[in-house]
């Protein structure tokens, strides 16, 4: 088996250079999901990977695409093994630890057989699933950026944004201490730990409850129907506690709470109410501080976009070149996409020796 290309070039190992970065994801949600171990720090994660590239182009460039791709079969191993990890841990059942791994490996070497089409299809589905199916919680952050804040006796019947101080009308019973509260979020996780003794979590069910309620503000009171309501970031109870190798937290929304809340206000039995708007498919509420928090650290995020693209657009600017030698001269010349994508074409592969 050779694994040696003669005709690697500059443009390949630039390629893989940058290519290889993208592994760290995946290593970090392998370690992290399969493994439940907890990574601090993560860098190394993204800077071995492709420094690997870098050693092996000094040492001799006809390695190059074995090291930036023998990551396949790493991570395909990580997700068998994982599997199997899950099922000696009885959190899985042997036949969906084996179903779930071998999976994994089919769908390790279907990436592999379609580069660079799959890597490409699928970041898109990725970004695609991000656009068309955002979480609740990352659609009511957004949403309020762009909603104006309604006072409650002057707000249009649609899609409102609205805040003030939440008051009790039937109080729901919470799983823990039983706390009389408007509604609450349950939340179970399991406990597991890493030969250092270090713990991870993962969440095992969730459960959110809410009762009818109002909200005030100084223009007047509007009734909140509590079904559906999505109760994000609230602060997490003193009550919640750890036994039995699984962590129960309690979220309260309890009352004379300042919080703002993004729904459909509209008519019921001649009084205005707020209730889910299905076509938009929103209906939340959060702690004020929350919303201020995320405000706050909104330009930060924005400016990681910004950054992102440019860093992406740069990437595919260099993947598009040329890089000759002659005679001691460096030239640069611009290729054609299709004969970039090929890359079939550019590593030409020798797993087999001619001997």
């Amino acid at each position: 088996m050779d694994f040696h290309v003669n005709n690697t070039d500059t443009a390949i190992t630039v390629f893989l250079t940058f290519f290889s970065i993208a592994f760290g994801l995946f290593y970090y949600l392998a370690f992290t999901s399969l493994f439940k171990l907890k990574l601090s720090p993560i860098w190394p994660l993204f800077v071995v990977p492709p420094l690997i590239v870098i050693i092996v182009a000094s040492w001799d460039a006809g390695y190059v695409p074995l090291a930036g791709l023998i990551h396949f079969p790493i991570l395909a191993l990580l997700m068998i093994f994982g599997g199997l990890y899950k099922w000696l841990k009885g959190e899985k059942k042997p036949y969906s630890a084996f179903l779930e791994g071998l999976g994994m490996l089919i769908l390790g070497i279907g990436i592999i057989a379609t580069m660079p089409y799959s890597i490409i299809a699928l970041f898109a589905y990725t970004i695609l699933m991000l656009i068309v199916k955002p979480s609740k919680k990352s659609t009511f952050y957004e949403l309020q950026t762009i909603l104006p804040t309604s006072k409650i006796r002057s707000m249009a019947m649609g899609l409102v944004e609205v805040s003030g101080k939440t008051k009790m009308l039937v109080p729901v019973t919470s799983k823990i201490k039983k706390i009389p509260c408007i509604g609450y979020v349950y939340k179970i996780d399991a406990i597991s730990k890493d030969k250092n003794g270090r713990k991870s979590y993962s969440n095992i069910s969730t459960e959110t409850v809410c009762n009818d309620f109002t909200l005030t503000d100084s223009s007047g009171t509007v009734t909140i129907k509590g079904s559906e309501l999505s109760l994000l970031n609230l602060k997490e109870s003193p009550h919640s506690y750890a036994s039995n190798n699984k962590r129960y937290r309690l979220f309260l929304l309890l009352e004379n709470m300042e919080v703002m809340l993004i729904g459909k206000a509209t008519h019921e039995k001649q009084n205005v109410v707020i209730q889910k708007d299905q076509n938009k498919n929103i209906f939340a509420l959060s702690p004020k501080r929350s919303v201020a928090n995320w405000n706050t650290n909104r330009p930060l995020r924005q400016a990681f976009k910004r950054y992102a693209l440019i860093l992406v657009a740069l990437i595919s600017l260099v993947l598009l070149c040329d890089f000759t030698e002659t005679n001691g001269t460096l030239s640069i010349t611009f290729a054609s996409v299709q004969e970039k994508l090929d890359l079939n074409k550019n590593l030409n592969f020798q797993f087999f020796s001619n001997d």
